[in-house]
């Protein structure tokens, strides 16, 4: 009686089927792991695929990146659809998979010699199990790992592709998604949290874009001139006027009486193409002459060299040393200015800056070769003793000597003279010789 009614309970768990509908079932097996395969790409192509490239197609008139476009601009509707179509194609798989797959492996079990007194439930548990084994391995291979990883190596290729389908799915499942999303959004509400589609796509700041600048040239596709023209742009607008500007010590120019004569012989020993004028000291600036104003009228007599600049002196624009170079930049683009003057807190000059250091700032400073009689910024005495000129700023001392001294906004240069530093304990200079107005002569 025990071996009957085993039989019996092995008959009804798991029911015979025909070589045709065996075959249906494993098409449906695999259509089933297509199909969740095709929402798990969709899903991770969109999701990952920048917008900035997707918003070029668009401009372009590229009629399925509209369709992504519109995908990532509702990724709740997305998500939902996605989820939708891996959750019924799932729960489909085992359902018909795990009955289909056991139904094969018992077949081929009941034809082992496994003894006369082997119960018949031994084979059936065996196949169930293993049934469901082979499924879920399917089902992670070939329904999810394989259509993540092909979806994150080809976002954009495959969200162009399956975009317009998923889309018309969305729009077929509209009513059932909406129950969904409502019956998400009740449920967060009811435990206190606040759900806002702003957090499908967060914002990179300017921070995490330096980190992503600083990587290496694998990970980030950059070279190192590229990363570090990146980096200046990003930091452009953290810098200070103070801290890109020529120095009040370093600045070329020319006397309120100065003739065109004195301008040339300027522009033959600085190379500079704009000088400021001042009156009596530089902290009375009258004007700025530019070069090229002059040039054309000498060059056909207009002008001879014993004439006064006075009369092209144009009125300077003066700014504080503690403004952004962001804003600076735009202040000279308004005023059509290439050279303003920086004035301290107390309204002295403390120097100039150009359309040229705030280019410098970004793209750097060109390498220029020194000339035979201009003296290095830092002489190496001995092994504890420098000669730096004054006029340096700390940010090179630590470029050129590989330290890490701290950098504040009260940090100035001293002069044009050099000064002696001991290595050991980087003393301070004990004596400073003064001389015009605030201006340093030596120490």
């Amino acid at each position: 009686m025990i071996p009957f009614s085993v039989s019996v309970v092995a008959v009804s768990v798991v029911q015979p089927l025909t070589a045709s509908g065996i075959l249906l079932r494993l098409l449906a097996v695999i259509l089933l792991i297509a199909i969740n395969a095709f929402f798990v790409a969709a899903e991770f192509s969109i999701v990952s695929v920048r917008q900035s490239r997707i918003s070029q197609l668009v401009m372009a008139g590229d009629v399925q990146a509209r369709t992504v476009q519109d995908l990532q601009r509702s990724l709740e509707r997305l998500l939902s659809t996605a989820q939708l179509g891996i959750t019924l194609s799932s729960l489909a798989l085992g359902w018909i998979g795990e009955k289909t797959i056991a139904v094969l492996l018992q077949a081929g079990l009941n034809t082992l010699p496994l003894g006369a007194t082997q119960p018949l439930v031994v084979p059936h548990a065996v196949s169930i199990l293993a049934a469901f084994l082979l499924i879920a391995y399917l089902q992670i291979v070939l329904g999810e790992l394989c259509p993540k990883a092909v979806a994150l190596l080809y976002p954009e290729q495959l969200a162009r592709f399956l975009g317009p389908p998923s889309l018309a799915i969305a729009r077929f499942f509209k009513p059932f998604i909406w129950v969904l999303n409502q019956s998400t959004h009740w449920l967060l509400r009811l435990v206190g949290i606040r759900d806002s589609n702003q957090g499908w796509y967060s914002r990179v700041t300017t921070e995490e874009l330096q980190l992503i600048i600083q990587t290496s040239s694998e990970t980030s596709g950059l070279e190192e001139e590229e990363r570090e023209l990146l980096s200046n742009a990003l930091e452009f607008s953290d810098v200070s006027v103070q801290a890109v500007m020529v120095p009040r010590i370093s600045i070329d120019a020319l006397p309120q009486d100065a003739t065109f004569q004195d301008l040339l012989d300027a522009v033959a020993d600085t190379g500079h193409s704009r000088y400021p004028v001042i009156g009596d000291s530089l902290d009375d600036i009258l004007g700025i002459i530019y070069f090229k104003e002059i040039a054309a009228p000498l060059v056909q007599g207009q002008l001879t060299l014993e004439s006064p600049i006075t009369p092209w002196v144009r009125p300077a624009q003066f700014v504080p040393e503690n403004l952004e170079l962001s804003e600076l930049l735009q202040l000279m683009q308004r005023s059509r200015q290439a050279l303003v003057m920086v004035v301290d807190e107390f309204g002295g000059t403390a120097g100039l800056v150009t359309l040229k250091d705030l280019a410098s700032e970004i793209i750097g400073y060109p390498d220029e070769p020194e000339t035979p009689e201009e003296e290095p910024m830092i002489q190496r005495l001995d092994d504890h003793m420098l000669l730096v000129q004054a006029q340096i700023t700390l940010d090179e001392v630590n470029e050129e000597l590989d330290l890490n001294l701290p950098v504040l906004d009260d940090y100035h240069p001293l002069s044009p003279d050099p000064v002696l530093t001991d290595l050991s304990v980087a003393r301070l200079p004990k004596s400073i010789k003064p001389t015009e107005g605030k201006q340093m002569l030596g120490v």
